[in-house]
């Protein structure tokens, strides 16, 4: 019987013991806790690193064969990684002593040669298996393309593989991320030669032979990385897939099987509660003095929020939202641009503001975690209009390239084919003109042509990154010093008209 449970962090157990259940057939039992997506030392979930350090205690008190497997997304964003670039959590880890992490999209936030130092700070082995650096003619230095760990005499083989689109949507200029089903089989059969007695799936991205290579049992189960919230299904679980989440990512699973007949691998979840968990106080005092550190940087009061506000992730990439005009108009107005735009991906802080709020430094800088630099072009109207086309064509799934724009109003029919779904736009109250030239105010991040906006990447008179190029969240906070109180609305910028 298989039952969903929910949880916060990345961690792998695993216990050994061979003995009889009414025959003579000897049984593995392994219990096993995937977890991942834990950018934020102090989270508000059920899950802290301070808990997670005390369930590792108790585990290793009860078994010496614990394994403590990272699934990753962790090193970015947050404000602290914006300080250090992810130095922090590899600090935490490796007081946490795990055995592998595994590399997903949020671990290049800082770009590769920050990943290759953080694998060079970390005293555990990093994997990724579909990665692959012209520099080294293999993988990116510092990582692994697969793992074997043994623990009591069992073998078990990781294979991890990082989804292809994070070469556009982190703007890599140097690595290849390669289509990996030829890999797989490749280390499948590598794992096998070494002995493995279970072979392990860590993804993010579904493909459509990932369940083939389970029903086959080539992979006994998958362990899987989701930014939305669906946990599980029954089709899933029923192929052992089993899915962390980002506010519920962790699982603990119970598995058995006959020595010799791995194929028949038995998984069932099992439920531990977050919440009875006393925080270990060795981790508390570690992450305390972080967080004194990051107070001193950042908790300095700039200004004061006069209406609620919110900026949870599923308003900001599906529809204009008060912090997005916000943003917007304030580079539109320190550049003196008449237009602007900002993709809803860079705004992270997933938060509810009361009114009367007091706004610090760190506030925006979780908000904006990343290092986007202030970038101004000149764009032709049709340009504009493919800019914004692409930032309609996957409003509903909830992509990051939704825009929040300044000195803009447009509708949009979400129903229509990409391409097609733009309806009407205006510019400072007039009608767009397509040959016209507009100068735009927006960050190097969709210069370079991040989250699809190769339109952008071709406009002219470029201004990116440079050391005199202000950060998108220094021109926010200035905005806020200036004006003291604010009180961001929606304007009615961005309509979709086909509800």
């Amino acid at each position: 019987m298989f039952t969903t449970f929910r949880w916060l962090g990345a961690l792998i157990f695993i216990s050994v013991s061979s003995f009889a259940w009414g025959s003579p057939a000897p049984i593995n039992k392994i219990s096993l806790v995937f977890a991942a997506n834990m950018p934020e030392i102090s989270s508000s979930n059920a899950m802290s690193y301070a808990k997670l350090a005390s369930l590792l205690a108790l585990s290793r008190q009860e078994d010496e064969y614990t394994v403590f497997v990272f699934g990753g997304g962790s090193l970015g964003p947050s404000p602290l990684s914006s300080l250090d670039r992810g130095s922090h959590i590899i600090d935490i880890l490796n007081t946490l002593e795990p055995d592998m992490m595994a590399i997903s999209k949020r671990e290049f936030s800082y770009y590769e040669d920050e990943l290759t130092l953080r694998s060079y700070e970390a005293a555990f082995p990093f994997i990724s298996t579909n990665l692959f650096d012209p520099l080294t003619k293999g993988n990116l230095e510092g990582v692994n393309t697969n793992l074997l760990i043994e623990k009591g005499g069992i073998k078990i083989g990781f294979i991890s593989i990082l989804d292809e689109a994070v070469v556009q949507e982190y703007l890599l200029q140097r690595v290849k991320v390669e289509e990996p089903k030829e890999l797989i089989n490749q280390q499948i059969k590598q794992l096998k030669r070494q002995g493995a007695d279970l072979i392990v799936l860590i993804y993010s991205q579904e493909k459509d032979y990932y369940p083939e290579l389970l029903a086959a049992k080539k992979i006994n189960f998958a362990l899987r990385l989701s930014s939305a919230e669906d946990l599980q299904s029954e089709a899933k679980e029923s192929l052992n897939i089993f899915t962390v989440a980002n506010k519920h990512p962790v699982r603990q699973l119970s598995l058995s099987w006959p020595v010799d007949s791995p194929a028949e691998l038995q998984i069932e979840d099992n439920d531990i509660v977050p919440l009875s968990l006393l925080d270990d106080s060795k981790m508390v005092l570690l992450i305390d003095e972080y967080k004194r550190r990051l107070n001193r940087l950042l908790n300095q009061s700039i200004g004061q929020l006069t209406e609620p506000m919110q900026t949870l992730r599923e308003l900001v990439r599906t529809q204009e939202i008060a912090f997005g005009n916000f943003i917007a108009d304030s580079l539109k107005e320190a550049t003196n641009a008449d237009i602007a735009i900002i993709n809803s991906g860079v705004i992270r802080g997933d938060k509810n503001y009361q009114a009367d709020s007091i706004i610090t430094r760190a506030d925006i800088v979780r908000e904006l975690p990343f290092r986007s630099h202030v970038a101004v072009v000149t764009i032709t109207g049709q340009q504009l209009l493919l800019a914004l086309e692409n930032g309609v064509s996957e409003v509903e799934f909830a992509k990051g390239r939704f825009p929040q724009v300044a000195g803009i109003t447009f509708t949009y029919k979400a129903k229509h084919p990409f391409g097609s779904r733009i309806q009407s736009i205006l510019i400072n109250g007039q009608v767009l003109q397509p040959t016209k030239q507009y100068v735009l105010a927006t960050t190097d991040y969709l210069v370079q042509g991040g989250d699809g906006y190769t339109t952008l990447s071709m406009t002219q008179n470029k201004s990116i990154t440079t050391q005199d190029t202000p950060l998108l969240s220094d021109i926010v906070i200035r905005a806020i010093q200036t004006k003291q109180r604010i009180a961001p609305k929606v304007e009615g910028r961005i309509v979709r008209i086909d509800q």
